[in-house]
C-alpha cells in the first residue's frame, strides 16, 4: 500500500508543477490503476485519505476538463467516476482548439498593437508561427497514434 501512496503522490507532484492541483493528480491516478476501474466519490476518497469536498471539486474539475465521466449505475443511489476511454487523443484536439483561439489573439496583437515594427511584434509572430505549426502537424501525430493504439487492442 505505501507503494500504491507514492506512486499517487507522485501523480499529484507532478500535476501541481503543471499548474493543476495535487489532488487532480490523485485523482487521475487512482482511477487509473483502481480495480474495478469505476468507483464513487466516497470510494475515491477513501482510497486517497482525503476529504469528500476535495473530491467532489475535483472529481467536478477532472469532469469539466474531459479527463473523466460521471455516470450512474441502475439501482445505485451514488454516482461512478471513471477515466473516459479514448481521452488522450480528444484532450489533444481540444488543446488544438484553444491553440487556434491563441493564435488569433496573436494576430489580433499584431494588428492592434504592433502592426508597424516587425521588431516589437516578434514575441507575438514567434508564438502565431508555433500555434498554426502545432495546429498543422498535430491532427496527423494524433490520428496514428489512435489508429496504432486501436490496432494494438486487436491483437
Amino acid at each position: 500500500m505505501d507503494d500504491l501512496r507514492d506512486y499517487l503522490e507522485r501523480w499529484g507532484m507532478l500535476f501541481e508543477m503543471l499548474g493543476a492541483t495535487r489532488m487532480m493528480g490523485k485523482v487521475l491516478a487512482w482511477l487509473l490503476v483502481c480495480d474495478p476501474p469505476e468507483q464513487t466519490a466516497a470510494g475515491i476518497a477513501e482510497a486517497l485519505g482525503a476529504s469528500a469536498g476535495s473530491v467532489s471539486t475535483t472529481t467536478r474539475a477532472l469532469v469539466q476538463m474531459g479527463m473523466i465521466e460521471r455516470f450512474g449505475v441502475t439501482g445505485q443511489r451514488s454516482a461512478y467516476f471513471r477515466v473516459r476511454p479514448y481521452v488522450w487523443g480528444q484532450l489533444m484536439r481540444r488543446r488544438m482548439s484553444y491553440l487556434g483561439q491563441l493564435g488569433e489573439l496573436t494576430q489580433e496583437g499584431i494588428r492592434k498593437f504592433t502592426p508597424d515594427d516587425p521588431e516589437r511584434s516578434l514575441r507575438l509572430r514567434e508564438l502565431g508561427s508555433y500555434c498554426d505549426f502545432v495546429q498543422r502537424e498535430l491532427p496527423e501525430f494524433v490520428g496514428r497514434w489512435e489508429k496504432e493504439w486501436k490496432e494494438e487492442q486487436q491483437s
